[in-house]
């Protein structure tokens, strides 16, 4: 019998381990660009990053801009990233990035702003990521003045 083998085996097995826990989970980057005089109509712009399962990414979209006032968002809030854009002639240039980490069953990401003036097309605020789209990948996200859009390298 080997005993430099044996000796290897539980180190191998711990590296096997964390590579999987690794493969279960996967880190994101959103990189939130804005021209900040042009947003929202110069308020506050308050944007939240929802990691999500299938289920509650569909009743974030059903709720649209009512997702900022209902319960939902409160008892998802340890799951919830919010960041803010101020618009207006004063402000600065905005950018913001974001880590979110990919963790047991969150497999969508839903990103939603909550302008003044809402669009016609909810799909411009509120944008829903399939795991594909999303883990383990670095996306811009576009803040306009009453959109979202996402790119990704």
């Amino acid at each position: 019998m080997n005993i430099g083998a044996r000796r290897r085996g539980p180190a191998a097995s711990v590296l096997i381990a964390a590579l999987a826990s690794a493969a279960c989970s996967s880190s994101s980057a959103l990189k939130f660009r804005c021209d900040a005089s042009q947003i929202n109509g110069g308020l506050l712009l308050t944007v939240d990053v929802v990691r999500a399962t299938e289920a509650q990414a569909r009743q974030i979209e059903a709720l649209g801009e009512k997702w900022f006032y209902d319960p939902l968002r409160d008892s998802l809030r340890d799951k919830t990233t919010t960041v803010t854009f101020q618009g207006g002639a004063n402000s600065v240039r905005c950018e913001r990035d974001v880590a979110v980490k990919a963790e047991g069953k969150d497999r969508y990401l839903v990103i939603i702003a909550d302008y003044k003036y809402q669009s016609a097309d909810a799909s411009r605020q509120l944008l829903t990521l399939s795991p594909d789209r999303w883990k383990g990948k670095t996306l811009e996200v576009a803040v306009r003045e009453r959109e979202l859009s996402v790119g990704g390298r």
